[in-house]
């Protein structure tokens, strides 16, 4: 009979062989070698070179601002470094209920909570709503978060088709029972940069009497008029049920939040166990978001240059020859095909002064292999057509450019 510690030793041996298939030549190797931020700009040290990166998530360009670092200095100052406990008995402070009310406002509803991070979020709003009986329906690529949530909650699971509005429409006409009945999306897909069909998708589950929830990790910051997320950028206020997101994209701290009514933050504050049983944001952390969110309102110019800027590099990464997908936000996939190919050209770029990094299975699907591309607010028009002429180059060489 085989041991658990035998069983435990073999799971290991199997995750060994699978990243060492991944780091089998030193060109893959390079993928993964640790960066270290170059102040004033978009750039990165990688062993003394200096590269301008294109694979970030800080979105608004704020992880570096002065004002954010400030505002964590006097958090630090006055409430201490770290939390006294969870937020249900010690670890609440003042912050934490600023940091809320203004999520809240900002997302325009009534309340929110504040998680420690976006994935205990998702597993903490899911699991406090839905159970054994219930049916969550979820779309084919959200994020492991959701579906973990999805999972861990006891509901039962069911997918739908990306961006598919018809085939949930059937997905919800076939369940039976008297479950609640919860549709979960990302506003915006972070591997493709596509956009969730809120109008369409709110029809459906009206329809058949659905909650629906979406998370807008990629949304805040990124779309809408002044990145709001996906009911700005559809006009639709209320248009979803419940939203979650993070604070650790667009926002460059750490942390999750969920917006909706009263009732639901409340309900979530005691029966969201990664809530109820997780230390409460740092005072720091919390002092920074609130920050971040303060500048985001102050200053919807950062938007506005990522969407301008996305869209003028979505349509030069086209003229190359390199497929974008349905990308119509700041995250632009060039994809390239196999893995190894995605590897040699993050190599070329690399060589070319530029980081792009691959995308390869089982993150994405065999033969979609990508180098996920992140505009920000942290780049000017003379960075994207650095990094234009690296990718044009890079797909010369290889054979890619059109």
């Amino acid at each position: 009979m085989t041991t658990s510690r035998e069983l435990l030793q073999a799971r290991a041996e199997r995750t060994q062989r699978w990243v060492g298939r991944l780091e089998s030549t030193p060109h893959r190797r390079n993928s993964f070698m640790p960066y270290r931020p170059v102040p004033g700009g978009p750039y990165v040290d990688v062993e003394g070179e200096r590269l301008l990166m294109m694979s970030g998530y800080s979105y608004l360009g704020l992880a570096h601002d002065p004002r954010l670092a400030d505002a964590a200095t006097a958090a630090m100052a006055t409430f201490g470094t770290g939390a006294h406990g969870v937020r249900a008995l010690a670890g609440t402070t003042p912050l934490h209920h600023e940091l809320e009310a203004q999520v809240a406002r900002m997302l325009g509803r009534e309340s929110a909570l504040v998680f420690g991070s976006g994935y205990a979020t998702n597993v903490g709003v899911i699991g406090a709503i839905c159970g054994p009986g219930d049916t969550v329906v979820v779309d084919k690529l959200d994020h492991a978060s959701i579906v973990d949530g999805c999972n861990l909650s006891g509901a039962d699971v069911v997918r739908f088709r990306h961006n598919d509005a018809e085939h949930l429409d059937r997905r919800l006409s076939a369940l039976t029972g008297d479950g609640l009945r919860l549709v979960v999306v990302d506003s915006v897909y972070s591997m493709d940069g596509d956009i969730a069909p809120l109008p369409q998708l709110r029809e459906v589950c009206d329809r058949h009497g659905a909650l629906l929830m979406v998370d807008e990790a990629h949304g805040l910051g990124v779309i809408g008029a002044t990145g709001r997320g996906i009911e700005e950028h559809f006009d639709m206020p209320g248009g979803a049920d419940i939203k979650v997101g993070t604070l650790s994209k667009g926002i460059p701290s750490v942390g999750g939040w969920v917006v909706g009514s009263p009732e639901l933050t409340y309900h979530l504050r005691y029966a969201a166990r990664p809530f109820l049983f997780s230390a409460a944001l740092p005072p720091a952390q919390t002092a920074i978001a609130l920050e971040a969110l303060r500048v985001l309102d102050a200053e919807p110019d950062r938007v506005t240059l990522i969407q301008q800027e996305s869209a003028r590099f979505r349509d030069k990464v086209r003229e190359i020859g390199i497929d974008v997908g349905d990308s119509e936000t700041a995250i632009v996939p060039l994809i390239i095909g196999s893995d190894e190919a995605a590897y040699d050209y993050a190599t070329r770029c690399r060589e070319n002064g530029v980081v792009g990094l691959p995308v390869v299975t089982p993150a994405v699907q065999p033969g979609m292999a990508r180098l996920r591309i992140a505009i920000t607010a942290a780049h000017n028009r003379d960075h994207i057509d650095e990094a234009l002429g690296a990718f044009a180059a890079a797909a010369q060489a290889q054979g890619l450019a059109a």
